[in-house]
């Protein structure tokens, strides 16, 4: 048992003792030590899972985890960044405010951040489906909001999902997984499209299930699996 983990399994222990060898055997034993996904992956996984859904009392515990499962602080700085825009602004500051305090223990500074303005990458190598995606926000966004259209485009597209401090690998699995732990299975076909030509497997995106199903509920996990099995068979 890792030692931050101890006063929490010490409260836990006091109203629902089983979750303690629960939490111990299958989460950390077991789940974060499956082979089929690195990690790290499973640190991008579980951030994304917890910061859909506003799971504050987690973060101090699983940001750090992150850090010592190989995300650099600028990676993990874009991948707050990048979950502001599909979990929404709140929730995002509530893991920034703990962040915060966890660079300033661990001597992270500025220099290790990402820059506010920097190259970009090319368009074809963040959005090999840039095409698809315009015909769809021209088609069902832009007639009923061309303001959603403009952020979307301009700032979401043009800018955050090329930014070079988290691979865009890396931005797929979080936007699948944020999408799964939001519920929002009808949006998974179009983003795990993107993740495979960026490169997430079948294999992968099942051990993201898995970490959906204990950080963000059985149904949402089930729901995802639901569509991408619909996703995957139409590849074949």
């Amino acid at each position: 048992m890792a030692d931050d983990t101890a006063p929490l399994f010490a409260v836990i222990d006091k109203v629902a003792p089983v979750l303690v060898p629960y939490t111990q055997d299958r989460i950390i034993d077991e789940l974060w030590h499956r082979p089929g996904l690195a990690p790290r992956d499973r640190a991008i996984v579980t951030v994304s899972a917890l910061v859909s859904r506003n799971a504050t009392v987690a973060y101090p515990h699983y940001l750090n985890k992150a850090l010592d499962s190989g995300l650099a602080p600028a990676e993990l700085s874009e991948l707050i960044t990048h979950l502001a825009f599909y979990a929404g602004w709140p929730f995002v500051f509530g893991a920034v405010g703990v962040l915060a305090g966890i660079y300033a223990e661990r001597g992270i500074g500025a220099d290790q951040l990402p820059a506010i303005n920097p190259d970009l990458l090319a368009m074809d190598a963040a959005l090999p489906d840039e095409d698809a995606r315009q015909v769809f926000i021209a088609d069902a966004v832009a007639p009923v909001s061309p303001s959603l259209q403009h952020f979307t485009d301009d700032l979401l597209y043009h800018e955050v999902w090329r930014r070079p401090d988290l691979a865009p690998r890396d931005r797929c699995l979080a936007t699948v997984v944020a999408l799964a732990a939001q519920g929002q299975a009808g949006f998974l076909p179009f983003y795990l499209n993107r993740a495979v030509l960026q490169g997430v497997t079948r294999e992968e995106f099942g051990e993201a299930l898995a970490h959906v199903a204990f950080y963000a509920g059985w149904g949402n996990a089930i729901a995802a699996a639901g569509a991408a099995k619909a996703f995957y068979e139409g590849l074949n």
